[in-house]
């Protein structure tokens, strides 16, 4: 009679602990998160897209691709910016040397490049 009722009993007493122990906190859930932990996600969830599993996977790509593309031109256009920074600098240099009627072939050469790099502004800023 007590190996009939011993099993039942066992059994209730591993179905409670399994009831009792899906119902109370875990420790993540109980000690909140410090500072310093979250900062550093943080910095990498600004560069991420935001993820919807309902999306369509294929839209989700081609905003990726979009995002990486307008990153590359705003990148290029820094550099095309910089640079016909400083040929016009260079130029404007080379023009006050030469004096009122001297023109040098070094300032034709930077006019060809600035009209290059404007160009590559103005492509890239549409």
């Amino acid at each position: 009679m007590k190996n009939k009722l011993l099993l039942p009993s066992i059994l209730l007493i591993f179905v409670a602990a399994h009831i009792m122990a899906r119902q109370s906190p875990t420790v993540s859930q109980t000690i909140p998160c410090n500072d310093q932990a979250s900062d550093s996600s943080d910095d990498k969830k600004k560069d991420a897209i935001e993820h919807d599993p309902l999306a369509d996977p294929t839209e989700e790509m081609r905003i990726r691709a979009q995002k990486k593309m307008d990153e590359k031109n705003f990148k290029e256009l820094q550099e095309a910016a910089t640079d016909l920074a400083t040929v016009s600098a260079r130029m404007s240099k080379e023009i006050d040397a030469g004096g009122q009627y001297v023109l040098s072939l070094r300032v034709l050469n930077d006019l060809g490049q600035i009209e290059k790099l404007t160009k590559k502004v103005r492509s890239r800023a549409k």
